[in-house]
């Protein structure tokens, strides 16, 4: 029997199933959130302002300069374990191996304040989060029959949006007890701090509640392969024998090859907003009370952001559905264009914002509301377009090959904005908007890239 033959997607589709499926999508967005997007920078920020007399850009360039290797070395890896996906026949037992993992070094980080073990614990944590990603997208037409996938990755990406919400409503009494994070040095906050960060139960609460909330998945029902499993060296043989063979077809997949170059430059701004959307308000926007560069208005910003991601995202999905990836990435373009647009004049017009009924403060807001749906509909778009071209043997090993694209774009991406945010020492906050602008760029060029893309099969 063909390897074609072994292969069996998915017929029906199983609300319960789905369900279960997506709430992983909700807890390892706890993660992303938490450690990630509103921890991680700002903490390795301090750490190198505090403990090694770092300047501000330093710190933020050599974040940049590790995130790169981290990235890369994910992209090599990314492609390989798609294709062992495919070649095994079932993917859950990895996400759920390397979701201990996470779960395990995440948690260690808040004991530390040395810059070289933080870093390498992150990049445990973060390498084990960016592969168990790959593992459960691949899941999909395994779970759900292929003409639902689309709504049904759009319901995966809006209902992970929860995650969010749950894990900033813990972290916001955390705050408040324990005092905000100060990580740049200005007038009015002139000094360097730790706050609610300076506790390892600040790490650690938020990794119990990813294991609660991925329980569920457990249960997953997968479609697999139906032939026995081959001994372990024939696995792997077989894995690169089928990777080898990907790579030099790669020119009779003519729309994936352009869709991985695209999806290399519209990634990036995805990669580079969740990674720096904190430092984005606190730091570049300075939102808050009286210049009060603020967490906990961040932490508000982008609540209502995720809000607007969870109503929005599953309607990006069907507007997938229904007229094709494609346009949807189209979509997402107007909508960074939008968000990024009015954050960069707000930097360059305002030296900070003030919480109130004013214009630049109601501007943030929609910035927030337009950002939350473009940030879901990128995962989304990404998604059905690796359905779209993917042939049903090789699912896994071509969301390896976005995922590789994606990869190396959130290598290149922070590098870049860590290598504009050098001038932060010289200009300030307007670094940020220089870094927006760069950034939007790089948006523009992939989806212009992602307008010579055809559909390969419906």
């Amino acid at each position: 029997m063909s390897d074609i033959e072994e292969i069996e997607v998915e017929t029906t589709t199983s609300k319960r199933n789905v369900f279960f499926w997506a709430m992983y999508d909700l807890a390892n967005t706890i993660y992303s959130m938490v450690i990630v997007s509103l921890i991680i920078n700002r903490y390795i920020l301090v750490i190198g302002q505090v403990e090694y007399g770092m300047t501000y850009g330093g710190v933020s360039f050599l974040f940049g300069v590790v995130a790169l290797v981290m990235q890369v070395a994910v992209a090599i890896c990314i492609p390989i374990l798609g294709a062992l996906s495919d070649n095994v026949g079932k993917r859950k037992p990895f996400v759920i191996s390397l979701t201990g993992i996470i779960l395990l070094f995440a948690s260690l980080i808040g004991f530390f304040h040395d810059l070289t073990i933080v870093l390498l614990l992150f990049i445990i944590a973060n390498v084990a989060y960016q592969f168990s990603l790959m593992f459960y997208d691949a899941m999909l037409p395994f779970i759900a029959k292929r003409e639902d996938i689309g709504k049904v990755a759009g319901f995966g990406v809006a209902w992970g949006y929860f995650g969010t919400i749950l894990s900033l409503f813990i972290m916001m009494p955390l705050i408040l007890l324990l005092g905000d994070m100060n990580s740049a040095s200005t007038v009015e906050n002139p000094v360097i701090s730790y706050g609610y960060t300076g506790n390892w139960f600040t790490f650690v609460l938020p990794m119990i509640l990813f294991l609660l909330c991925a329980i569920p998945f457990i249960w997953v029902r997968e479609k697999q392969k139906k032939a026995k499993r081959p001994p372990v060296g024939k696995l792997i043989s077989n894995t690169f024998k089928q990777l080898g063979d990907t790579f030099r077809d790669i020119r009779k997949h003519r729309s994936m090859f352009i869709f991985i170059i695209g999806y290399f430059f519209v990634a990036d701004i995805a990669n580079v907003i969740v990674l720096y959307m904190t430092l984005i308000v606190t730091d570049g926007l300075i939102i808050g009370t009286g210049g009060d560069s603020s967490t906990t208005f961040a932490i508000l910003f982008i609540i209502i952001a995720t809000f607007s991601a969870v109503i929005f995202t599953y309607f990006i999905g069907k507007f997938g559905e229904k007229y094709g990836a494609k346009k949807t990435f189209y979509l997402v373009g107007v909508l960074w264009a939008i968000a990024l647009t009015i954050g960069v004049i707000l930097i360059f017009t305002t030296p900070y914002i003030e919480v109130g009924a004013n214009i630049p403060f109601i501007f943030s807001l929609v910035m927030g509301l337009v950002a939350g749906p473009a940030l879901g509909g990128t995962w989304t778009a990404q998604r059905i377009m690796v359905i779209e071209l993917a042939p049903t043997e090789k699912f896994g090993e071509f969301f390896g090959f976005s995922k590789l694209s994606g990869k190396l774009s959130s290598a290149i991406g922070p590098f870049v904005w860590g290598t504009v945010m050098l001038s932060y020492d010289v200009i300030g906050k307007f670094a940020y908007g220089w870094a927006m602008i760069s950034v939007g760029i790089i948006m523009a060029i992939g989806i212009f890239i992602l307008s010579f893309v055809q559909k390969e099969s419906s």
